[in-house]
């Protein structure tokens, strides 16, 4: 399994802080861990903000697989 690297930033269209990513930047669009997509110039560098729940989930469970011990 290949270990994915996540940015946390918000997003122009809902506010909200999602896990895009790390690295990525693509020609229009990027796409958060929760499937959520914006346009990258509606992308800020910014942790302020609510968090996007359903990627704060997937990245805690990634997280989790990586630890030994941590997943039963």
């Amino acid at each position: 399994m290949s270990e994915q690297r996540w940015r946390w930033q918000r997003s122009g269209y809902d506010d909200r802080v999602h896990a895009f990513p790390a690295g990525e930047r693509p020609a229009s669009f990027v796409e958060a861990a929760c499937a959520h997509t914006v346009p990258y110039a509606k992308v800020t560098r910014s942790h302020e903000g609510a968090r996007c729940l359903p990627c704060l989930l997937i990245v805690a469970d990634q997280l989790a697989t990586r630890v030994p011990g941590a997943v039963d």
